[in-house]
């Protein structure tokens, strides 16, 4: 694939360094598509001390000095070379080596948004796993001014659209993804579903969206209904979602077995 089709993979890290690892092995094993990663140590330099011991020179490091998660991204995108931006959290990971050709395939077909489907895990002391359930990313311009299905991990779209719609807003902690999935909705970016479902997303004590982060949670999410006259948004996180989604398919079974 050319040089000028490449992605660029950004992977903030804050004083995780054993969950790093997980996450740069499995963009280090993407195949059929170019890309270049960049690890964004916004703590204390174990991210950047763990990089530079398991991928060498094959990552590029950049350092925020703790300015913060969204700061790193922006800093990530600014730095970014590829054609197309991939993020990657640092507790998250890709299931499988075809996660980024997927995106890839429907970028080229001119969607300046694309995203995959996955499973959010539960993940207990030491990486046990305690559940795993499937998440149905699919959404349209209607579906996502009620909830964000995307996946952060699962999601790569043009470069070239931070030019026309800025960085990240810094003054959502929480939910300066959705902000950007609303701000590309609305100036009519087109949003095509991968066939991939290999996204991976932790779930863990202490996460944003943890039970215990309730009323910060509660708080940004009134802050951006605000910014973009969103009305009737019940707060939940993704692992909701999954839940709701599982107890549809279930209920729609049944029905469907009655019959």
């Amino acid at each position: 694939m050319s040089e000028d089709a490449r992605f660029s993979v950004v992977i903030p890290t804050r004083n995780r360094p054993e969950l790093l690892a997980r996450a740069l092995h499995s963009a280090l094993a993407q195949r059929h598509v170019g890309f270049d990663i960049l690890v964004v140590d916004d703590g204390a330099g174990e991210g950047a001390e763990a990089a530079r011991r398991l991928a060498g020179r094959e990552v590029e490091i950049l350092r925020t000095g703790g300015a913060g998660q969204v700061p790193a991204r922006n800093l990530g995108v600014r730095s970014a070379r590829g054609r197309w931006i991939a993020f990657l959290d640092d507790d998250d990971w890709w299931a499988a080596d075809d996660h980024l050709a997927g995106l890839a395939a429907e970028l080229s077909r001119g969607a300046g948004l694309a995203y995959a489907s996955g499973r959010i895990v539960r993940e207990g002391p030491e990486g046990a796993v305690l559940e795993e359930i499937a998440l149905d990313a699919r959404c349209d311009p209607a579906s996502i001014r009620q909830d964000n299905t995307l996946l952060v991990p699962g999601v790569g779209y043009a470069r070239a659209l931070h030019e026309r719609f800025g960085l990240y807003d810094e003054s959502l902690t929480i939910y300066w993804d959705w902000d950007w999935y609303l701000r590309l909705s609305a100036g009519g970016v087109v949003f095509a579903a991968s066939s991939g479902n290999a996204v991976r997303v932790s779930v863990r004590e202490g996460t944003a969206s943890a039970p215990d982060n309730v009323a910060v949670r509660a708080a940004e999410l009134d802050r951006l209904c605000r910014k973009h006259g969103l009305t009737g948004v019940t707060l939940k996180n993704h692992d909701v979602i999954a839940h709701e989604q599982a107890a549809r398919k279930m209920r729609k079974t049944h029905l469907t077995s009655r019959c």
